[in-house]
């Protein structure tokens, strides 16, 4: 479905869904390659949500086949959990880069955090191995639905009215800081604590004047460490919590399948969360935290735990967490 084959009867869906090819592939450094994917359908991908706007990438399986994606786009995912897991290709979640070029030239930028020690995923692997002409297929917000005023709900980057932005986030946020902080209005202050694993692996970002970017390469050290006594001295707290974190809420899941994600409109936990009319925030301040479960845990305690701060004023997303598969 392209919006020129629409007629004025149409419901429009979000998302669109299109196969998808590598047109460029780059080494940014050693924890970073940054690829160029494209498809026709991309002059139809939305560029205004912007921010920390998420897209799924689906690789191709074993036998270098990709999966058939149900047709209808606001079914696709139950779609696709009702398909023989054997069936199915890896599919992981990833920040928009860069959107580039136009019309059916539209080039949609994606920056993959890879590693080579033996312990790397799907994703990293086809990232490492990707070669112009490759294919995948991506599920991105499709422009004319989203005009049509139905909302895409891949955008968590909220600070409604406030003017005082603080971003935390490990490598693997890096991608959404880095374009948060190029569509940040130019009269925003603030500051983002960046830890990336080695010095070789910072990048020159564009964003206001007086927002700031801290550079903490990890170097050996233990995994956040830098990054949460940065942000704990910024909020004037001691470099460390003088007591354990609170046990997270429990469900009906084992622990280790409870991912933080906590935003003004979504909690993983099954909280009570603001009434809709109610999540814009009108705080002058604004946090947004995403990275390893931990990094952002730790985080959120300092924020909300100690220092008090209101649910609208937050957004934690726990990209990933240590030692457990990363799911669909």
């Amino acid at each position: 479905m392209s919006a020129s084959t629409l007629d004025a009867d149409t419901i429009l869906p979000t998302i669109l869904i299109t196969d998808a090819q590598v047109y460029a592939v780059q080494r940014l450094s050693p924890a970073f390659v940054r690829v160029d994917i494209g498809s026709p359908r991309f002059a139809d991908i939305a560029r205004d949500e912007g921010f920390d706007t998420r897209i799924k990438l689906i690789f191709p399986g074993p036998d270098g086949a990709l999966p058939e994606i149900p047709e209808d786009p606001e079914q696709w995912y139950a779609g696709w959990l009702a398909m023989p897991e054997a069936a199915r290709s890896p599919m992981r979640t990833y920040t928009i880069r860069e959107i580039v070029g136009a019309g059916q030239a539209t080039r949609v930028v994606i920056d993959f955090v890879v590693h080579e020690d033996g312990d790397s995923g799907p994703a990293c692997r086809w990232a490492l191995a990707a070669r112009p002409g490759d294919r995948l297929q991506v599920i991105a917000p499709f422009a004319p639905g989203i005009a049509a005023g139905n909302p895409y709900r891949g955008t968590e980057f909220q600070p409604g009215t406030a003017t005082d932005i603080l971003l935390v986030g490990d490598e693997t946020a890096l991608p959404a800081i880095a374009r948060i902080l190029a569509d940040l209005p130019p009269q925003t202050r603030g500051t983002a604590y960046v830890e990336i694993p080695s010095g070789d692996d910072v990048q020159p970002l564009s964003g206001p004047e007086h927002v700031w970017v801290t550079w903490l390469a990890r170097d050996g050290a233990a995994y956040g460490e830098r990054v949460i006594g940065a942000v704990r001295r910024h909020l004037g707290l001691t470099a460390h919590p003088s007591s354990p974190p609170p046990r997270e809420p429990d469900s009906s899941a084992s622990a280790l399948d409870v991912a933080i994600w906590e935003t003004r409109t979504y909690s993983a936990y099954g909280e009570a969360l603001p009434d809709p009319a109610d999540v814009v925030a009108t705080d002058e301040r604004y946090a947004w935290v995403a990275g390893e479960s931990a990094l952002v845990k730790a985080v959120r305690r300092a924020l909300v735990d100690e220092l008090g701060w209101d649910r609208r004023q937050v957004a934690f997303m726990g990209y990933w967490r240590r030692g457990v598969a990363m799911r669909s």
